[in-house]
């Protein structure tokens, strides 16, 4: 199955019970094995109704577009085994701190807004570097 899966380019879909419910799964290859992924009904899926107009149209230029696109061909093949989630982490350390009788840290402030062309900018700079190691970074200097 994972042979002909990666072959084809194609996806398997299935269903499978966890605990009380079935849920849907896509089945895909990866590494050699086959990895499951559930999916959602399409009745536990909202429909949006006309909540567009709470999201501000904000138009882009032709550099910002341009600069968006960069950024999404740079990101592809990324590894992402550096990634991890933020907030699983902060909770961890308010537990430990609570269970342990410490006071918690004190919660991150927001950050003002960003802009955009500044967030894309770093973002391509950083997957860049990530795709295209500099001469020094792979001698490990």
């Amino acid at each position: 199955m994972v042979e002909v899966l990666s072959k084809t380019g194609l996806v398997a879909m299935g269903k499978v019970a966890i605990r009380t419910r079935e849920r849907r799964v896509v089945i895909r290859p990866y590494r050699g094995l086959l990895l499951m992924q559930t999916l959602r009904w399409s009745d536990e899926i909202r429909d949006p109704g006309d909540l567009a107009h709470l999201v501000p149209a904000v138009p882009l230029s032709d550099r910002e577009r341009r600069l968006a696109e960069v950024l999404v061909k740079e990101m592809i093949g990324v590894d992402d085994s550096v990634d991890h989630d933020g907030y699983a982490h902060a909770l961890e350390q308010l537990v430990d701190a609570v269970a342990s009788g410490d006071e918690p840290a004190e919660p991150p402030t927001p950050e003002s807004a960003v802009d955009l062309m500044t967030a894309l900018r770093q973002s391509v700079d950083e997957a860049r570097a990530a795709r295209h190691p500099t001469k020094a970074d792979r001698q490990g200097k």
